[in-house]
């Protein structure tokens, strides 16, 4: 990766502005009769343009497809005939090889039988207790404004709980599914893709009047190896038991848009919209994929694990 390719230097490639300025007469007769000479006017005044995340963001992949950008934080290039020869070396404990070759491929896969349901079914359980005894926070209140000016607080419904896989206070349940995330799930990841950071856990709740999270994503996408400000990984597993149609609280995964650099590359041109069935675990690289929490009309809980 060269400087130029750095997320830094493509972030100030995208703050850049230029001024055109007049230009200043080579002669000084063609100066007006009444010019003063004033050494201040030569200070160059710094223009300050505010961007958005989302405008940041749409930069950035008009100048390197995102998929392209966090392929280079895989250990091997895994669309090839060489690296699919080598697949049983992979020693995976828990994904299937499917799994990684399709989130190197297109940014995220889904798996519905990574953990024992009766252990999901636990954590439901967990999580219903946390709701009735005030547990959760509205997510919107986590954070001020004044802490974070950026932070657009009509974004998202949802309440949430930050979890510590150490903690002595965690339920039962909860604690093995974090023990799994921090163990067996880390460990496959990290065989696969560079990581080096701390791993951030999260329970959120959605109520069932409408609860929605707008689009975003969790992260801007680097290929830097050091880098550990910029999440990596996204997995979330959901806990909705008798999930129908018509409960809403979907997670939906945003396409390519049609201006991405490289056409999108492997990134799908189609939307996806996942049901969050008890069970499933999606799983997609934090930098480059757009979604959504969809209206919910029932009760909808997920956990999440941000890996750096």
């Amino acid at each position: 990766m060269s400087n130029e390719d750095s997320l830094e230097s493509r972030i100030l490639r995208a703050a850049a502005t230029t001024t055109d300025l007049p230009d200043f007469p080579d002669d000084k007769s063609d100066l007006p009769s009444d010019y003063e000479y004033n050494p201040d006017d030569d200070e160059e005044v710094e223009e300050v343009e505010e961007m958005t995340e989302t405008d940041l963001l749409h930069y950035l992949d008009q100048q390197t497809n995102p998929l392209t950008v966090a392929q280079r934080l895989f250990y091997h290039e895994l669309n090839t005939l060489t690296a699919q020869k080598h697949e049983h070396d992979w020693k995976l404990k828990c994904l299937t090889n499917k799994s990684v070759e399709d989130l190197y491929a297109h940014g995220w896969t889904q798996l519905d039988t990574l953990l024992d349901l009766e252990c999901v079914k636990g954590v439901r359980h967990e999580a219903d207790a946390m709701v009735a005894n005030g547990t959760f926070i509205p997510a919107s209140q986590v954070k001020t404004n004044d802490e974070d000016p950026y932070r657009d607080v009509n974004a998202r419904d949802d309440a949430i709980v930050w979890l510590d896989p150490t903690s002595s206070s965690n339920s039962p349940h909860i604690q093995k599914v974090l023990d799994f995330f921090n163990g067996p799930l880390h460990d496959d990841l990290a065989s696969m893709v560079r990581l080096n950071g701390k791993t951030e856990y999260q329970l959120a709740y959605y109520h069932p009047a409408n609860a929605r999270y707008e689009k975003h994503r969790d992260a801007l996408p680097t290929d830097n190896p050091d880098d550990t400000s910029q999440r990596r990984i996204t997995a979330i597993l959901y806990l909705n038991p008798g999930f129908s149609s018509s409960d809403g609280g979907e997670l939906k995964l945003f396409g390519a848009p049609h201006d991405t650099a490289d056409g999108g590359g492997g990134l799908d041109a189609a939307d996806h919209v996942i049901p969050p069935l008890l069970g499933r675990v999606v799983i997609f690289l934090s930098g480059v994929i757009d979604h959504a929490v969809l209206p919910a009309k029932k009760e909808r809980f997920a956990l999440t694990a941000w890996m750096r």
